[in-house]
């Protein structure tokens, strides 16, 4: 293709590989930079996690034609793991990747600090419109939309060497959000707990799944553990400790919610089992019917700090009938399941148009409204709920959904289809 578009990919996990795949094949030119050292970065805190969807909903037709061609696919009935996902999908898609002549580089260890475009500053050129210069002063740039983008990005092995790229035509962040500096707060309203901050810095209490059978195993092992959270992160972690406390005595598990009542909706149905059961475990759990589990419903913690034993004291607020209810406890280790917010920093420099609520793009947080049934009912919401105010400019993935936690690969898929067909009209060749 003479005068090839330009594609900087941000996030060489899932949704960033099937979008350099797709580029590639329609004759985009393609940078890919992640982070970590590896593809899938954002998978080393999961790896040992079993995924409760089968391999049918983690694999895109694009890429199962082209890996088909390097040896057997993995069973779409199976539920692999995060290390699977990433040796047996990832890995090998990435080199698929990297041996198209389009493919200028899978950059591994450089990060994406922030994202710019041109000379022009956030305020200029509103929407892609023309520059308005101050009376007297030459227009120095062209239009937004026609202004190639520019990336500060730096090395992540320790050097810190920081570098300008430039001349893309469109740029995807595709980089997640599963970390744990983008971890939420686990105070009241969303807010640090007292002493919460500090602990984190310390790296004194988990934000993301701990491995309590694996690697963790001797700080959870006959210990007193606290819970946090009503997500299937922490319905994970909570099923885990019950295992682990079958054959380490001692091993306690405080579980607490913000809400009271069955924390989780069981679908009675549920084509996915996996899912399914971990509700049931956290709602038996809730009632009190799982053993060495003690719940704590519609609870906030006021706060969290270090005895001097080591150990953490956790003051708990309970609401019930109007009246407030304060209590504190000793437990070893803290788990905070609460959730995750998406690093907006990258493009802050951009004209990108944020949900209030969400911190996901505005378009298509407003298709996202509501959406509490079953993930499984979403459908793709097509292109035009991705472009953003920076025309060519892209939030993929599971970034796309800001602070929801609905987010599927499925859907991940349907968006890189759309985005691309929007790019280059036509199947991929």
């Amino acid at each position: 293709m003479e005068d090839s578009l330009r594609l900087a990919i941000i996030g060489a996990g899932p949704i960033g590989l099937e979008l350099a795949l797709g580029a590639v094949q329609r004759g985009i030119k393609v940078q890919v930079f992640e982070r970590a050292q590896t593809v899938g970065g954002h998978v080393e805190g999961w790896q040992f996690v079993h995924l409760f969807s089968p391999w049918s909903m983690n694999m895109s037709e694009e890429a199962k034609l082209v890996l088909k061609e390097l040896g057997p696919l993995p069973d779409e009935g199976a539920f692999p793991t995060g290390r699977e996902l990433v040796d047996s999908y990832l890995a090998p898609l990435a080199s698929v990747i990297q041996q198209s002549s389009n493919c200028e580089g899978l950059h591994f260890g450089t990060e994406v600090v922030t994202v710019g475009r041109g000379a022009l500053l956030k305020s200029e050129s509103i929407g892609g419109g023309d520059v308005q210069m101050p009376k007297g002063k030459p227009l120095c740039e062209k239009q937004r939309r026609e202004t190639p983008f520019r990336l500060l990005v730096r090395q992540a092995d320790g050097s810190g060497e920081e570098r300008y790229l430039e001349g893309f035509d469109f740029v995807a962040d595709c980089s997640g959000f599963y970390a744990s500096n983008l971890s939420n707060w686990a105070g009241k309203g969303g807010t640090p707990a007292l002493g919460e901050r500090a602990l984190r810095t310390a790296n004194r209490i988990f934000t993301t799944i701990p491995d309590v059978l694996g690697i963790h195993r001797e700080r959870f092992a006959g210990k007193k553990c606290l819970v946090v959270g009503a997500g299937m992160s922490a319905a994970t972690t909570v099923r885990n400790l019950v295992e682990l406390s079958k054959t380490e005595k001692n091993t306690e598990v405080t579980f607490l919610t913000r809400s009271a009542g069955d924390p989780y909706s069981v679908i009675a149905d549920d084509v996915l089992p996996q899912r399914k059961i971990l509700s049931e475990i956290s709602n038996r759990a809730s009632k009190g019917e799982v053993p060495n589990v003690t719940y704590l419903g519609g609870a906030a913690i006021r706060e969290i700090k270090q005895a001097a034993d080591g150990r953490l004291r956790v003051a708990v607020e309970r609401s019930s009938d109007g009246s407030v209810e304060n209590s504190a406890f000793e437990v070893d280790e803290v788990v905070c399941c609460v959730g995750y917010r998406p690093d907006t920093s990258i493009y802050e420099e951009l004209q990108v148009h944020q949900c209030y609520a969400s911190n996901g793009p505005m378009k298509l947080a407003a298709t996202l409204i509501g959406g509490s049934g079953d993930c499984l009912a979403q459908v793709s919401a097509g292109v035009d709920a991705l472009k953003n105010p920076e025309p060519g400019f892209f939030i993929l993935g599971g970034k796309s959904y800001g602070r929801k936690s609905s987010f599927l690969l499925k859907i991940g898929h349907d968006q890189v289809r759309s985005v691309l067909d929007s790019l280059v009209p036509g199947p991929a060749t």
